[in-house]
């Protein structure tokens, strides 16, 4: 019995769904004794960034970075083409959402999206190449996409947070590639455990971050947030379906790859900035509604390309 509760708790610390649920609940529930975690917030992603930097060898990522064409075109693309278009279209149909889409949009791959590239039948080694290029120059693309288009929405400048996101994401692997420089045989051994630490420091980052805003949340729930949600699946879906085809010219792999990277951005990143930088609270709650359908829209799109556009020969 002991080991049947140990293995289900165990499973639930891995799983997102579960973290980010609870997390949810505890920050909107518990607002006043999750509120004190708010200032850590950042301290709490670096150490993500930090455990998911230890586990990429910049040195293979370097080999497989053969097609350099693509790999810039991609990460133009996802950077700055991407969010662009997402902000013009949206603020067209619904001005009130396209900040938060836009800042989605703008995001860098998540440090899934080479398990995830694997599940479809893409290839690790690409996605590897896109989340770390994407990821080192989103300091400098992040806050250039929020200047031209959300400017007067955030309650600080451009080079604050540039200085911000330079400290979450590069230093952090700068120091995770000196430490494997030196302590690689040594760290490998304890890998296993940087899942389930990462998953439980982006519970409290949640945590922390929805309570902070828990009250004006509250009342959004309601038809509001139906709608978020609905226009968050159809998002998911829109980008998926863009990032197979903006690579048109490259075989099936290399197409599930791509749209991969482009739809499961780090959402991590995106709440830390909605929470840091924004004042409208809706910024905050699509950036953790996202998960939903990231969660449940891979299998599906691994199905219909399998069986429709891509079969497996």
């Amino acid at each position: 019995m002991i080991n049947r509760v140990t293995r289900l708790f165990l499973t639930l610390l891995e799983s997102y769904l579960f973290i980010v649920l609870a997390a949810l609940m505890a920050g909107l529930f518990f607002a006043d004794t999750f509120v004190a975690l708010n200032p850590y917030t950042t301290l709490f992603l670096q150490i993500i960034f930090l455990l998911t930097s230890l586990k990429l060898d910049l040195k293979e990522v370097m080999k497989e970075a053969k097609d350099i064409k693509m790999v810039v075109l991609s990460t133009l693309f996802m950077l700055l083409i991407l969010p662009a278009i997402t902000f013009i279209i949206a603020n067209q149909i619904s001005p009130s959402l396209a900040i938060p889409l836009m800042l989605l949009a703008a995001m860098p791959s998540g440090m899934t999206s080479p398990l995830l590239a694997e599940v479809v039948g893409g290839k690790q080694s690409l996605a590897l190449v896109l989340t770390i290029t994407t990821s080192l120059l989103a300091p400098f693309t992040i806050p250039l996409v929020i200047n031209v288009f959300a400017g007067t929405a955030v309650t600080v400048s451009a080079m604050t947070m540039f200085t911000s996101l330079f400290t979450v994401i590069v230093i952090p692997f700068a120091i995770a590639q000196i430490i494997r420089h030196f302590w690689h045989r040594q760290l490998k051994i304890t890998f296993f455990t940087f899942k389930p630490i990462s998953l439980l420091l982006l519970g409290l980052l949640i945590a922390g971050a929805v309570a902070k805003q828990s009250s004006i949340i509250f009342q959004s729930i309601g038809p509001a947030m139906l709608i978020q949600i609905v226009v968050l699946f159809i998002f998911v879906a829109l980008l998926l379906i863009a990032g197979y085809h903006v690579s048109f010219w490259r075989n099936c792999s290399d197409r599930l790859t791509i749209a991969v990277c482009l739809t499961f951005l780090n959402f991590t990143l995106a709440i830390y900035l909605a929470n840091a930088f924004f004042s409208d609270p809706n910024v905050l709650t699509m950036s953790v509604l996202i998960i939903f359908p990231w969660a449940l829209m891979l299998l599906p799109f691994k199905y219909i390309v399998r069986k429709f556009v891509c079969p497996i020969k």
